[in-house]
């Protein structure tokens, strides 16, 4: 088989080309993006990490500066860990007031309650929350998203 013209592409072929770029352009711009949010996301959650740990350590060298919760309800455990109630706020991987969430923007909020054995003593529950911000990829639904901690500690 003979063609008469091979002179140039024809338009279907430029358009097939066209489609498929333009695939492939979005493919890899949803990719970046994709990548960006997911490395933010572990910044966030390494950084509040770090803050978790840096505060169970100070509660457990030095438990005298911090407030110890004789209430045994869970339910009132609940209420003081309410994501409103948080008291503190991750803003860009410093914890600082909730009250200066207003100046720095904040990512994530922070609290806990220390509670001491009923049965041992120097023994101490803390109980960390961290609220994350909702998760905006469910189309229709702002998710709430936070972890739990439960730490024993004990002291001298």
């Amino acid at each position: 088989m003979k063609l008469n013209n091979n002179r140039g592409y024809s338009m279907i072929e430029l358009l097939a080309a066209i489609v498929v770029g333009t695939l492939v352009s979005y493919a890899t711009y949803s990719y970046i993006t994709y990548i960006s949010n997911l490395s933010a996301q572990l910044r966030l959650t390494r950084s509040s990490n770090d803050n978790v740990q840096a505060i169970v350590e100070s509660i457990r060298f030095n438990l005298s500066l911090y407030q110890v919760s004789f209430e045994t309800n869970i339910k009132k455990e609940e209420e003081l860990l309410k994501r409103d109630a948080l008291p503190y706020g991750l803003s860009n991987g410093t914890m600082i007031p909730k009250s200066e969430c207003g100046r720095n923007p904040c990512q994530a909020f922070f609290g806990y309650v220390i509670v001491p054995s009923l049965f041992v003593r120097n023994l101490y529950q803390v109980d960390l929350r961290v609220a994350l911000p909702a998760d905006k990829r469910i189309i229709g639904k702002q998710e709430e998203r936070w972890k739990q901690y439960t730490y024993f500690i004990t002291v001298k």
